[in-house]
């Protein structure tokens, strides 16, 4: 028992020391497009939102502007993106996440976590608990 935590602990630690040499502000900048929606809500009122995402392209400028667009809009995404709109995106190096607002709202309309799993990048929406599988465009 003992070894299976071990052995996941070095996991971990050997994956972080991976992602934190890939993932970086000039890595980061352009265009991401959803290719799969990994983890879904089994919540019906964000049934919409989900199937939003599920077509989404987050734009990181090199700027620091950021714009989330979709193919599928719904109501609730639309209140999203006029959330996002105007707004900047900021990365904290050491937990790899994206935080995106401005400084009045201290970059806290939406974050993304990044992380890669098996070559994949992956973009674990906090606020909705969705892991969205991207790829840069």
């Amino acid at each position: 028992m003992m070894k299976k935590y071990l052995l996941m602990l070095l996991v971990l630690l050997f994956s972080n020391h991976v992602i934190s040499q890939e993932i970086n502000h000039k890595s980061i900048i352009g265009k991401w497009k959803v290719v799969k929606v990994l983890k879904k809500v089994d919540i019906p009122n964000l049934q919409d939102i989900v199937k939003s995402f599920s077509t989404a392209t987050f734009d990181f400028k090199e700027n620091s502007d950021f714009k989330l667009t979709t193919a599928d809009d719904s109501k609730l995404f639309s209140m999203v993106t006029a959330m996002t709109n105007s707004s900047k995106w900021k990365l904290n190096k050491n937990t790899f996440v994206v935080n995106v607002g401005n400084q009045s709202d201290g970059y806290n309309i939406l974050k993304i976590i990044i992380t890669e799993v098996n070559g994949k990048t992956i973009f674990h929406l906090s606020e909705t608990e969705l892991d969205l599988e991207v790829q840069k465009e």
